[in-house]
């Protein structure tokens, strides 16, 4: 059977189980057009483990790739298409995680107070009023990058000093 059509065939039966199976869809498909239009019987380990190498050094995400392959070999072996896994055996060590940085109080201060340099003489196309907004806005309310990015004006109640943050990164409104 076709390494494509079994990728295909494994997305539509984890979505079946209610699972959102967004990333390991996108890392199927890239697996697929890695190794080409083949049999799933025609999987070398050595291209699998080149697919898991990638260009760079070992990232979090080598693992996460591992973590989605492994999962659809365990699919297609309990299934009988083949009889064992290509991929590897031995596993590189995880990178060690992000440390995130806390800025001081004073250090938060002179940021805020610093986007008056960024104004028109510079090729920046956001006001530098709306760069401290956004510095005040994240500092006040904790919210991710990317949901006070998202944020429109239907999201905020200046009369009730309510902001409706939705699709946030567990997919909740708040």
């Amino acid at each position: 059977m076709r390494l494509s059509q079994l990728a295909a065939e494994y997305v539509t039966f984890k979505r079946s189980l209610g699972m959102r199976f967004r990333t390991e869809s996108v890392i199927l498909n890239a697996f697929c057009r890695a190794m080409g239009d083949i049999d799933i019987t025609q999987v070398s380990s050595i291209s699998v483990q080149n697919y898991l190498a990638g260009t760079g050094p070992i990232t979090a995400f080598w693992h996460r790739k591992f973590e989605a392959l492994s999962g659809f070999y365990r699919y297609v072996v309990s299934r009988g298409h083949i009889s064992f896994s290509p991929l590897p055996t031995i596993l590189p060590k995880r990178p060690a995680p992000f440390q995130p940085y806390i800025y001081t109080h004073d250090e938060y201060r002179t940021l805020v107070e610093m986007t008056h340099i960024l104004d028109k003489r510079h090729r920046y196309q956001v006001q530098p009023a709306t760069f401290r907004t956004l510095l005040l806005l994240l500092y006040g309310t904790g919210l991710r990058i990317s949901e006070a990015l998202s944020l429109t004006l239907a999201d905020v109640d200046l009369s009730a000093r309510l902001l409706a943050i939705h699709n946030t990164k567990f997919f909740k409104t708040r």
